[in-house]
């Protein structure tokens, strides 16, 4: 009998562990300086390091003729979860849109997160995959249109 009980108090112990809350500590993966073609532009990719409960990465587009956009991302714990939110900006650093596009986890692995689009003009889909040390993935489906992958290498 005194097995029985220590049998049950071991299961509902590891039954009943909640999982911890994601941190963006796990995301340290993303850290660094990328850069890569798109649509004739170059497009460089910087992620800082994870600190005090956010990530945060900027974004600059360029061509010949100057900057086209550049974008802060920011992701951040939020009830035991991840959230991202990302704000684009013209070649005048005035807002393209008036409220920041937000997003909600809906998958992360080993090297690899994705997040949903929630807010009015956001991408339906935005993930990041880093398969190799030193190739960056940003994978994002539009609202209307085809997925568009692109790849970045270190800097």
């Amino acid at each position: 009998m005194k097995h029985l009980w220590v049998i049950l108090f071991v299961i509902n112990f590891v039954c009943g562990q909640t999982s911890k809350p994601l941190s963006v500590d796990s995301l340290a993966w993303l850290t660094g300086s990328w850069q890569g073609p798109i649509n004739g532009n170059i497009l460089e990719e910087t992620w800082l390091t994870p600190r005090s409960g956010t990530i945060v990465a900027l974004v600059r587009s360029t061509n010949e003729s100057g900057t086209d956009f550049v974008e802060i991302i920011h992701i951040k714990e939020v009830n035991g979860t991840l959230n991202l939110k990302l704000q684009l900006f013209d070649n005048s650093l005035s807002p393209i849109n008036t409220k920041a596009h937000k997003f909600v986890l809906t998958k992360m692995e080993k090297n690899y997160i994705e997040f949903k689009g929630i807010s009015q003009g956001a991408h339906r889909k935005l993930s990041y995959a880093r398969p190799q040390k030193d190739v960056f993935y940003i994978r994002f489906q539009p609202e209307e249109g085809d997925e568009v992958e692109i790849r970045l290498t270190q800097k």
